[in-house]
């Protein structure tokens, strides 16, 4: 296939991974095949998985050049493959694209055939959202790169293996030789380097980030220590001048013993007195300083959980509020550069105006919407973008969650479930005038009134449909189901619309005390029965699922068939609503037809 032939409309080099897949993504290209006048698509991908992969199956999604979706090629299956992990496959294979409006191109992965014959389903329709790019190790370390490279040397590990960052996270993490490996391997399947060890000896980038930062702890660490000396200083020259006075009040005590007992009582009391202004030194005054002391280590080590924990203890003691102050300052500050945004912006909260927390808060928030961004929480992410204002680029961002929440939108349309339909309704709501997102809300709740009807839901179906009333073809819908509306009027909510007939003739007690019901809810139930009121009896009973059809009002039996009970004849809305029917499989031969008004049995 000669490249000159080929003209690539798009293709997304984006190393691209979702949780749990055992295949990633790394290029996505939309091209057109110049001799035939063809679309096509073609996805380099990646095993991940310790066994080989046999055959995948794949969805295609496919976009016009305002990114709408177009068209869904379904169900695609590559076989024929044995591919070991950490090996690109696929990239030579086409998909042939057949709408004509398509530029651009998504691969959702649906299944995946690996050689133990076990098949990984991708049950929740997952997308690949997670990016697996590195920066570069160079790049990120700057001169600290060279510490790395002494450090690897003593380790008697080859440092020029390593060209990328790496990257830890729950799920994976990514080698410094830019391979991926799962969270619970401890070793590189590429390089066989050990994770912990490349864990603790490459997290440089937040060291780097914070090296401004620690170098005013020291210093301001210098000045503690320097306060500490002092303290233990005078705490010593004290305690030794205790020890001194005591020594000389027991000699002058065993001086004292033979003369007058009073003075020695006198003695012993101010020695006493002595005793115990020493141990409130210790008490109030030395313990709390070895608790500061901990807790200033803990600031210094940036445990600054720890720490936090320790000054606030210490209430009043010393500094502690103002090093309390610093700490979650700082815990807050490490958050923000570790990819923990929403708690670090919890944190910039509480500490009010203190230091540049306002302005930290701003940031922890919008980094805290681009993270929702990249997990897919779009809605979400609009809202707090939504909340920053003008901060930063939050207008943009926040358009470019509408951007995605009105695609999920139209894919849940496509889906056309009455769960999927929910989610779009939900999901065009939120975005209001975007876009085509007022029409696409009306054939919203028109195929949500359609799934409910299929459902039998009625009730649910009639409120959609009555909601969009002038959409084209709901128009003709409610013309058909007009008298479906009619005879559920008087039922409320998830409730029975109750009809029953006057009492008629009973063929059992020669009286006329039988009485028929019929009950049809909202969530297509229907109770259909005749009953004695002398004898308390019912002389029939009939329950199911209902429809109305050319005005018959039919029943699903045991059989799962559909089963005439009664002809409507005519319905009177109002006040005294009345239903006039005929019984079409007569269960008590002496009635052929009913008159039936609104009830609440």
């Amino acid at each position: 296939m000669p490249e000159e032939k080929i003209k690539v409309l798009e293709e997304k080099n984006i190393h691209l991974w979702f949780e749990d897949s055992p295949v990633s993504v790394y290029t996505q290209r939309l091209a057109l095949d110049i001799d035939k006048a063809e679309l096509f698509a073609s996805f380099k991908l990646v095993n991940l998985q310790p066994d080989n992969l046999k055959n995948i199956t794949f969805d295609v999604l496919c976009y016009d050049s305002q990114r709408n979706l177009v068209d869904t090629i379904y169900d695609v299956s590559y076989t024929g493959f044995d591919v070991i992990r950490n090996v690109e496959f696929g990239f030579g294979r086409r998909v042939p694209v057949t709408h004509p409006q398509t530029r651009s191109v998504e691969f959702v992965l649906k299944s995946v055939l690996n050689s133990s014959g076990h098949t990984w389903i991708n049950h929740d329709g997952r997308r690949f959202d997670t990016a697996l790019e590195q920066e570069s190790l160079f790049k990120v370390q700057g001169d600290l790169n060279k510490q790395f490279l002494e450090i690897c040397t003593r380790g008697n590990i080859d440092g020029t293996l390593f060209s990328l960052q790496p990257v830890f996270n729950e799920k994976y993490w990514l080698c410094g030789c830019g391979c991926f490996n799962w969270a619970n391997e401890e070793v590189c399947t590429g390089c066989g380097v050990g994770r912990r060890w490349l864990e603790k000896n490459s997290n440089l980038e937040v060291l780097e980030k914070q090296s401004g930062f620690a170098e005013q702890q020291r210093n301001e660490l210098k000045e503690k220590y320097a306060e500490f000396e002092k303290y233990e200083h005078n705490l010593q020259a004290q305690q030794e001048e205790f020890e001194k006075r005591r020594s000389a009040y027991q000699k002058q005590l065993k001086k004292q013993k033979r003369k007058n007992s009073s003075k020695g009582i006198i003695i012993t009391i101010l020695i006493l007195i002595l005793v115990a202004a020493i141990a409130c030194g210790i008490i109030f005054f030395v313990v709390p300083l070895v608790k500061y002391k901990s807790a200033m280590n803990d600031y210094e080590m940036y445990r600054y959980d720890d720490a936090i924990e320790k000054f606030t203890k210490l209430g009043d003691f010393a500094d502690s509020k103002d090093f309390r102050l610093k700490s979650t300052y700082g815990y807050a500050y490490s958050l923000l550069n570790s990819g923990e945004p929403e708690k670090a912006a919890e944190l910039f909260e509480s500490l009010g105006n203190y230091n540049d927390s306002a302005e930290k808060l701003l940031e922890a928030k919008y980094k805290s919407g681009e993270k929702k961004y990249r997990d897919g929480k779009y809605i979400e992410a609009a809202d707090i973008f939504h909340s920053l204002g003008n901060y930063s680029n939050s207008p943009k961002a926040e358009r470019q969650c509408f951007s995605m929440i009105y695609n999920e939108a139209q894919e849940n349309l496509l889906k056309n479930t009455s769960e999927s339909l929910e989610k779009a309704y939900n999901q065009l709501n939120y975005i209001g005038n975007y876009k085509k997102a007022p029409e696409l809300i009306e054939r919203c709740l028109y195929l949500l009134g359609n799934a409910y009807y299929n459902k039998y839901q009625y009730g649910a179906a009639i409120e959609k449909y009555l909601s969009v009333p002038d959409y084209d073809e709901v128009k003709k819908i409610l013309e058909n189901i007009h008298m479906l509306a009619d005879i559920l009027k008087t039922a409320e909510k998830d409730k029975y619309a109750v009809w029953q007939s006057d009492s008629l003739h009973c063929t059992e007690c020669s009286k006329n005390d039988s009485v028929y019901y019929l009950k049809l809810g909202l969530n297509g139930d229907i109770v259909f029965y005749a009953e004695c009121a002398d004898k308390n009896k019912k002389s029939f009973e009939q329950k199911g699922k209902f429809r109305l059809q050319n005005q018959m009002i039919e029943m699903l039996d045991d059989d799962d068939e559909w089963k005439a009970v009664l002809k409507i004849n005519s319905i009177q809305s109002g006040e005294n609503a009345l239903l006039s029917a005929a019984i079409v499989s007569p269960y008590d031969t002496s009635v052929t037809s009913l008159r039936l008004h609104t009830g609440s049995k």
